[in-house]
């Protein structure tokens, strides 16, 4: 459970290489399906690394459902993995999304214009930081 919310809060972020990530408009989504750039882990002792999501076991693609307030990795990764969102803020055009698990909080910020996204996860003695984007995801049947 102490990778879970790691691997599940850094994965919200977005695919893509930095400076050509692109996102797609969120404005009044309920479900979003995001993906991990780039990551930096940094240690309290002050060293800090690039990293790809994969080696911090982040998955490929995260499902994010603002109804249901969870985020989880997606049916076809057969990992079945999910995580609760404690906070959920849609304000001046910014997604807020906040939560804690497992000894670990994390804080995404994703502008909902351009579905680009900045996540932070903290625990004691280390940090990680993500840059990524999202992209509306089909509503669920009904």
């Amino acid at each position: 459970m102490g990778n879970r919310i790691v691997g599940l809060a850094l994965a919200i972020a977005a695919a893509g290489l930095p400076g050509s990530a692109s996102g797609d408009d969120l404005t009044g989504q309920d479900r979003l399906l995001c993906t991990a750039v780039e990551v930096t882990r940094c240690m309290e002792s002050g060293t800090c690394t690039s990293e790809l999501p994969w080696n911090l076991n982040i998955p490929q693609f995260m499902e994010v459902d603002l109804k249901a307030k969870t985020f989880a990795t997606t049916k076809a990764s057969g990992e079945n993995r999910s995580s609760p969102i404690r906070t959920l803020v849609r304000e001046e055009g910014l997604l807020v999304l906040q939560g804690f698990e497992a000894g670990r909080a994390f804080s995404f910020v994703i502008h909902e214009e351009s579905g680009m996204a900045s996540v932070a996860v903290a625990r004691d003695g280390l940090t990680v930081s993500i840059f990524g984007a999202c992209t509306p995801l089909a509503q669920a049947p009904k």
